[in-house]
């Protein structure tokens, strides 16, 4: 019965990182960083994707480490 607790638990963790990286992606938000400025030569926009895409990682990472 642990296990099952546990698995629910994954998931419903899991589920909300998929669901934190959807709501940064959407497109009312990433009109918000389409500028022509650039980040250390990358423009701001491209910054932003990898930024998000990264943190989405690390938590998945992290969320996995801790179940294990």
């Amino acid at each position: 019965m642990g296990e099952s607790r546990d698995g629910e638990q994954l998931t419903g963790r899991l589920a909300a990182v998929a669901i934190l990286g959807f709501v940064l992606i959407i497109p009312p938000l990433l009109t918000r960083f389409d500028h022509v400025d650039r980040v250390f030569g990358v423009p701001v926009l491209w910054a932003y994707l990898f930024l998000v895409w990264a943190v989405v990682i690390g938590l998945i990472s992290v969320v996995g480490g801790r179940s294990r």
